[in-house]
């Protein structure tokens, strides 16, 4: 059965999914016919239950389906708590590390953010104790780990976690490996949110090179990095150029995923918002609404109403009604986005700051001083309290000053 998990595994790396996934059927069935008591199976037929989980999620996860993957980590995971109790050495701590590991990025991508730092953090703490820090499965932890402090506006720590995982990666796998791509893609998307636009590029370049060379061009994997330097062109000064450059990019990311995965997938919404994005820098259409609906549409139907992928789409909308002055628009997505960041993260994350800010200066323009003034209120204690981004705390600080005389008359 181990040979039918090799030729599975070579199924999925082709992106062969609905033959991977029959295959994984009947490798179940098979275990299924082996096990006739439940209660009483054996250790190496519980490893293989959980290897045929582990591959169902995997798929899941590459095709954007991550509840359904999720469903297949919970019970991996019950799966190898059993056999910790019992056979409690290496190997079956690092696949019980590695199930929270993979389970922790399914977390992520739902917005559970609390569950998600709770298994990554007992994973890595888990490995550290066991002295398993030189393993895939540590390396893959901090990757997951990076990505999770880069969300939180924790750039040093993702930095660390993210250039830990690449050295790990480099000394186990190679420089050219799948794996040192993706914590690369990880660094080149933390550089990219601090506006290291040429430090990002190197790293996605990188990234690129070694997927295109390992996985091919037309594979998802390539895509995203592909979308990732089509954003750079995208933040780059917005030059036509540049604009040009960014919509060909994207583009051809799009058609990728759509080949492989129809039309609704994550990577897909994301694109369609990237491209809104551009089009939203003619202010004399509104031909961005298009891109963005459609982006909201498939993020709707795969997390429903509150994801924290859809509170940015409607900043952005927000954000492009702004700058073509059509106030009342912008304010209601604003306060969508808002109501969307406070459910998932709290009252203390640096979007809803961001979000609070621009939501604020609407209605200083359209004359709702104290709304306006409250608004700024509570995105300054944010920035303050995360102490990020001096510049934007100066720059509300002044809006207040401005705008305060008029707050009391209001």
């Amino acid at each position: 059965m181990e040979e039918q998990l090799k030729k599975i595994d070579i199924l999925i790396k082709k992106q062969n999914f609905q033959k991977s996934i029959k295959k994984l059927e009947e490798l179940q069935n098979q275990l299924n016919q082996r096990i006739i008591n439940p209660e009483e199976i054996l250790e190496e037929d519980q490893i293989l239950q959980s290897n045929i989980y582990e591959r169902f999620a995997t798929i899941f996860i590459d095709i954007n389906q991550v509840y359904r993957a999720m469903q297949y980590l919970i019970k991996m995971i019950k799966i190898e708590k059993d056999i910790c109790k019992t056979s409690n050495n290496k190997d079956s701590i690092l696949r019980l590390c590695n199930s929270y590991a993979k389970i922790g990025r399914c977390c992520f991508y739902c917005c559970y953010y609390e569950q998600t730092f709770k298994y990554l953090d007992y994973a890595q703490q888990l490995l550290q104790e066991n002295n398993l820090t030189n393993t895939g499965v540590y390396a893959l932890t901090l990757t997951q780990l990076g990505n999770y402090y880069r969300f939180m506006f924790q750039d040093d720590l993702a930095e660390q976690m993210l250039s830990e995982s690449i050295k790990i990666r480099e000394e186990l796998y190679s420089k050219d490996s799948i794996e040192v791509a993706d914590s690369v893609h990880g660094l080149a998307q933390l550089f990219s949110d601090e506006g290291k636009i040429q430090d990002a590029m190197l790293q996605i370049n990188q990234a690129i090179s070694i997927l295109t060379n390992v996985l091919g061009y037309e594979h998802i994997k390539t895509a995203k990095s592909i979308y990732l330097k089509g954003n750079l062109y995208l933040r780059m000064k917005s030059t036509q150029e540049n604009l040009e450059k960014a919509e060909q990019l994207i583009n051809q990311s799009l058609q990728i995923n759509i080949k492989i995965m129809g039309n609704s997938s994550q990577d897909i919404a994301d694109c369609y918002h990237s491209l809104g994005k551009i089009k939203a820098y003619n202010k004399c259409s509104n031909e961005f609404e298009v891109y963005f609906q459609k982006s909201l549409e498939i993020l709707q139907e795969l997390y429903g109403q509150s994801h924290a992928s859809i509170a940015i789409i409607l900043n952005n909308f927000g954000r492009s009604y702004y700058e073509r002055k059509q106030y009342e628009e912008a304010v209601n997505c604003f306060q969508e986005s808002i109501k969307i960041y406070t459910q998932l993260c709290g009252d203390m994350h640096g979007n809803l700051a961001i979000t609070l800010k621009n939501c604020a200066d609407c209605h200083k323009e359209l004359g709702r001083f104290k709304q306006a003034y409250n608004d700024y209120s509570k995105s300054l204690e944010i920035y303050k309290k995360m102490q990020i981004n001096q510049q934007q705390v100066n720059s509300i600080q002044n809006q207040m000053i401005q705008i305060s005389e008029k707050f009391l008359e209001d």
